[in-house]
């Protein structure tokens, strides 16, 4: 069967487990796949139209009805006279002038749905009738340390699988990624999975030692081997660390007559202390961090290629916010309820307008500034619901889409909405694992991106 002016998928929705149907603008029923009436409880085709359904109190809502209402993808429960309960998701398809062709409606057996199912509808499909707690949270906790790793995307959930794995060899990690990403929590999260848990944990900040200070910190000093030393010596941070894990965040910003001293303890394992002539051997997992690009640092002389090699062992690349946008919603769902329960704040509700205006904010200080932002949205807006007019005027204001698209000559109208379309569904696809997840982060369906794509000759990625 061919349904005019849309992608013809019939075949293949035929083998489908899921329930399918095809309605046309005006909610007639074009088609039904094998799986749909097992799922409602009776032929739908039977009855000719939705508003029949209806009418007849064979159901108690229409999800495609309400996509045609609204022009924009419904998902809901839809409950049927025999009892049948259903998860249907319809999506409208337009044509080429922007008209409404017909509508694809996806049904699920409601009660064959998991509790991590449900909570993926509840986030992604129903996101914009609220927000819901709808991620999945690692725990890392330690002597002096309690921390969380909140997350919902695939993208993140595979680095953090990687990330777990790795933790159980001893090989050197770099940790990749621009500043506020959480490339702390992902040192803490390797060694709190790796055999050295017990031992310490010891982070030092290479951007905040003075240069001179730098080696007598690292590897500890003897008594009165300088000017302004403590009269016992001092341990270095390596011996502190001894048996557990050292994280040297900011690693770029090691000076070049430090890099070759680290490089030699890395390669023998054993350090000497400013003042003393005895080798100490010590026992250390060397995690490393940066958010710059180290191997540029090498081209242009200011890192040692050899420590470089010692250090990138197994990489780990944490991308920033703007690559991750599906994880905005969840951020502020997360972080609303993390500082209304440590600040005893009353109950307050960030408005759609606001999650959608934000979602193509850039975020050069990535979830690090988003948790800044959500502190203070609670902490200073007067009313429950925070809205756009609540935003800092730097939130109000900004040119990331700007860089999507701009006019060098003035053509048609149509012609240049079209070009600026494409540049930001070329923008959502960079920016997304597949095509299903780029469809979600421009808020169409999966159809009306596919349709898109074949309009502009574009492969489509799955």
């Amino acid at each position: 069967m061919e349904i005019k002016g849309a992608v013809n998928l019939t075949g293949l929705l035929d083998v489908s487990n899921d329930g399918f149907f095809i309605s046309d603008a005006k909610g007639k029923l074009l088609y039904c796949n094998p799986a749909t009436d097992p799922l409602i409880g009776f032929n739908m085709v039977k009855y000719k139209s939705l508003d029949n359904l209806l009418k007849k109190n064979l159901i108690n809502r229409s999800t495609a009805l309400e996509a045609i209402q609204k022009k924009s993808m419904v998902t809901g429960e839809v409950k049927s006279a025999v009892g049948n309960s259903v998860i249907a998701t319809s999506a409208p398809v337009f044509d080429y002038e922007g008209a409404l062709e017909c509508v694809i409606c996806n049904i699920r057996d409601n009660s064959s749905l998991s509790r991590d199912k449900r909570r993926y509808y509840s986030l992604y499909q129903n996101r914009n009738n609220r927000l819901e707690s709808a991620y999945k949270i690692i725990k890392i906790k330690g002597e002096n340390y309690n921390y969380e790793l909140a997350y919902c995307s695939n993208v993140m959930e595979e680095i953090i699988n990687l990330t777990i794995n790795l933790s159980k060899v001893e090989s050197t990690v770099l940790l990749q990624g621009e500043t506020g990403v959480g490339k702390e929590l992902f040192a803490h999260l390797i060694h709190d999975r790796s055999e050295r848990k017990g031992g310490p944990f010891v982070e030092i900040n290479c951007a905040a030692i003075p240069a001179n200070l730098f080696e007598s910190e690292l590897f500890g000093y003897e008594p009165g081997s300088f000017t302004g030393a403590l009269k016992k010596g001092k341990t270095g941070y390596f011996e502190l660390a001894h048996k557990g894990t050292l994280f040297l965040d900011e690693v770029a910003e090691l000076s070049l007559e430090i890099q070759p001293k680290l490089l030699s303890v890395l390669q023998d394992k054993k350090i000497f202390r400013v003042g003393s002539t005895e080798a100490r051997p010590v026992d250390v997992r060397i995690v490393a961090a940066t958010n710059r690009d180290l191997k540029k640092m090498v081209d242009e002389g200011k890192f040692r290629e050899d420590l470089y090699y010692r250090l990138n062992v197994i990489p780990v690349a944490i991308p920033p916010l703007r690559n991750r946008m599906v994880e905005i919603p969840m951020f502020f769902s997360y972080f609303k309820n993390k500082f209304q329960q440590r600040y005893a704040l009353k109950n307050k509700e960030f408005s759609q307008e606001l999650i959608k205006h934000l979602y193509w904010y850039p975020w050069p200080g990535n979830v690090r500034e988003l948790a800044n932002l959500v502190e203070r949205l609670l902490i200073v807006s007067k009313d429950n619901i925070i809205k756009i007019t609540d935003l800092p005027f730097q939130y109000l204001y900004f040119s990331e889409h700007k860089e999507l698209f701009t006019v060098h000559e003035i053509a048609p109208l149509k012609e240049m909405t079209r070009e600026f379309e494409m540049a930001v569904i070329n923008k959502a696809m960079e920016q997304s694992k597949n095509q299903k997840q780029a469809a979600e982060m421009l808020g169409i369906s999966f159809s009306s991106l596919s349709r898109k794509l074949k309009e502009q000759n574009l492969s489509v990625f799955c």
